[in-house]
């Protein structure tokens, strides 16, 4: 039988995943009274799993959430890329003051859209603050920005929300519990697991199809949590390159 990532998966993932096999084999190997007790068990720690994650179970947050940083991201790429294009208007006023704002840009940083959401806001509002300048709102003013800038601002004001949101959100997760009930869950379906590989070799007739299910979720499994590990690190790759050159 193939190993499931315990330690890679989400509660909300393991919560998912622990029902599937319960089901899987409710369908197969429902006659053998030790897998049937097993999955009471698993069934019961996973109903304390989901009282511990409380508004967090199945939370669309983290969805909402990157969204609406991609539209940040996307509207200060929007207002850094005009500013840029207006240095070359051929307008001698507008090509200064679109360079003085793009010296603002570079100082803040060209790629603040990749780092850390935390860290982003941050520069946003450095960025925000020294667009305030009156010199700064004249150069605005003059390449005819207003616009792009309040959608960033705009946009900055909706990411903050969602943000706020899921952090009000998390506080409600009551973590000793969340810790138990995965703890307890990873130990039964461990259990199942190995009596499953045990009794598969001398009764492949019987135990051989529920081997297969579970394969075939753990497969899936490995496809979900080998995703989310490359999307993290390409995203703390580009974090750091950013910093860098921030820095």
């Amino acid at each position: 039988m193939k190993t499931l990532p315990f330690r890679l998966l989400t509660s909300n993932e393991l919560y998912a995943i622990a029902n599937r096999i319960v089901e899987a084999c409710k369908l197969t190997v429902s006659e053998n009274e030790y897998l049937m007790k097993l999955c009471v068990f698993i069934l019961e720690a996973n109903s304390d799993l989901r009282k511990g994650l409380g508004r967090t179970f199945n939370s669309a947050f983290t969805s909402v959430l990157l969204l609406a940083d991609e539209r940040r991201d996307g509207s200060f790429i929007g207002l850094r890329d005009y500013i840029h294009a207006c240095c070359n208007s051929g307008d001698d006023v507008k090509d200064e003051a679109a360079r003085n704002l793009f010296i603002i840009v570079e100082a803040v940083g060209n790629t603040i859209y990749a780092l850390p959401f935390a860290a982003e806001t941050t520069k946003m509002d450095v960025l925000f603050e020294k667009f305030d300048a009156p010199v700064a709102r004249e150069a605005i003013s003059t390449i005819a920005a207003t616009d792009w800038l309040e959608r960033l601002k705009a946009r900055q004001v909706d990411f903050e929300k969602v943000y706020q949101s899921k952090i009000e959100t998390e506080a409600d997760v009551n973590l000793p519990l969340v810790k138990n009930s995965k703890e307890a869950i990873t130990n039964y379906l461990k259990g199942l697991f190995a009596y499953i590989t045990t009794n598969v070799i001398n009764d492949a007739a019987q135990f051989g199809a529920i081997e297969e299910k579970i394969d075939g979720i753990i497969t899936d499994a490995l496809t979900i949590a080998r995703s989310r590990a490359t999307r993290i690190e390409n995203a703390e790759k580009d974090a750091a390159k950013a910093t860098e050159q921030i820095g």
